[in-house]
């Protein structure tokens, strides 16, 4: 018999206690307990100690570290995986099992606490002269992954276009009719969003990110939701477009990448 279960999107929120010491990317964490989206394991049986919320190529592990589950857990992770853990006993385990192929990624989490709708209205204000922002609607959000990234609306979160349009958030930046920069919630829970932004390559360096981004995170506030922002340490770009909007650097962690 199997020591692993999978848990039904009905029943995920049963595992909210596993999973109160995740700080970062938070909304993504969420999604999948509130049952929007992903995948979650945990121990057999009815007193679930152990468990595994899966969305993408992320994986995020959650209550006692020492259950004999945790191993199974660990031990069945394949392809390639971002696995995050909130404690020291996780990722001893994933060290234990997966070694020297396991990478430390360092990632940067940022802090809205000081953002100012006057200053996003501001920035918004300030999309270059020939371009236009725009509310994704069903016709953008079909033509957003091939017009800028695919990236931007991942089918594991929002499996068609219109279950984007939906449940999810997101502005874009037009030239003429081409989209040619997107900012959305890369993932969206009850009161939070994660922020993904991208620009077509031919159209960077104009500051169409921080007009699109500023209308993203004004929207946020403006609804009451949690605009969650976090980039990779040596992604300096993002940093700045953060510090730009009016995010302040918070805190660090760290990746722990698993390669195909």
């Amino acid at each position: 018999m199997s020591s692993i279960q999978t848990i039904e999107p009905f029943e995920r929120r049963k595992l909210v206690p596993l999973f109160t010491d995740h700080r970062y990317l938070r909304p993504d964490v969420d999604a999948v307990l509130q049952g929007y989206c992903g995948t979650a394991l945990a121990n057999a049986g009815s007193d679930l100690q152990v468990a595994q919320l899966s969305i993408s190529v992320i994986t995020f592990l959650g209550g006692d570290p020492t259950h004999p589950a945790a191993r199974q857990l660990v031990e069945q992770l394949s392809g390639e995986t971002i696995i995050i853990v909130a404690q020291e006993g996780w990722r001893d385990l994933v060290f234990q099992v997966h070694g020297a192929r396991i990478t430390g990624h360092p990632r940067l989490s940022f802090s809205p606490k000081r953002l100012s709708l006057e200053h996003l209205h501001q920035l918004m204000a300030r999309v270059p002269e020939g371009f236009q922002i725009q509310r994704i609607n069903l016709d953008l959000a079909q033509r957003l992954g091939t017009e800028v990234s695919s990236g931007l609306i991942l089918p594991e979160v929002f499996p068609s276009p219109a279950d984007f349009v939906e449940r999810g958030i997101g502005f874009c930046a037009l030239a003429g009719e081409q989209i040619v920069c997107g900012a959305t919630s890369a993932a969206r829970c009850d009161n939070a969003i994660e922020i993904q932004i991208n620009t077509n390559p031919s159209f960077r360096r104009i500051g169409l990110a921080t007009a699109v981004g500023a209308a993203l995170v004004a929207h946020c506030l403006e609804q009451d939701l949690y605009p969650d922002w976090e980039t990779a340490a040596n992604n300096t770009p993002s940093q700045q477009l953060a510090q730009r909007l009016g995010y302040i650097l918070e805190s660090t962690y760290e990746w722990l990448v698993l390669p195909e």
